[in-house]
């Protein structure tokens, strides 16, 4: 299974209006950007994931907005992921995280 994976370590929002999607949020490493996450309104089609040059775009209806925020705010380390084979994508917690825990 070819696949990419991008560690982040900052973000960056962008809220649109009168765009096809909602928001993206551009992921960095060190200050470099690695991928992206696109929000599209909730009526429309979401077109399948990307990968262009290695940075995953990674899309969602808007309605997955608050908890992507959450998992941003509260977890830590992050890395996005894109299946080049079947273009499922996901962000995730790079590490096993203790249960109960929030970090600082």
């Amino acid at each position: 299974m070819p696949a990419v994976t991008q560690d982040f370590d900052g973000y960056k929002i962008f809220y649109y209006s009168s765009q096809p999607y909602e928001a993206n949020i551009y992921c960095y490493k060190a200050g470099n950007y690695v991928g992206r996450m696109v929000f599209f309104k909730d009526a429309s089609s979401i077109p399948p994931n990307t990968n262009a040059g290695g940075t995953p775009s990674v899309h969602y209806p808007l309605t997955r907005f608050n908890d992507v925020i959450g998992i941003l705010r509260y977890e830590k380390p992050l890395y996005l992921f894109l299946n080049l084979d079947n273009l499922m994508g996901h962000v995730a917690t790079a590490s096993v995280e203790p249960t109960g825990e929030e970090e600082p």
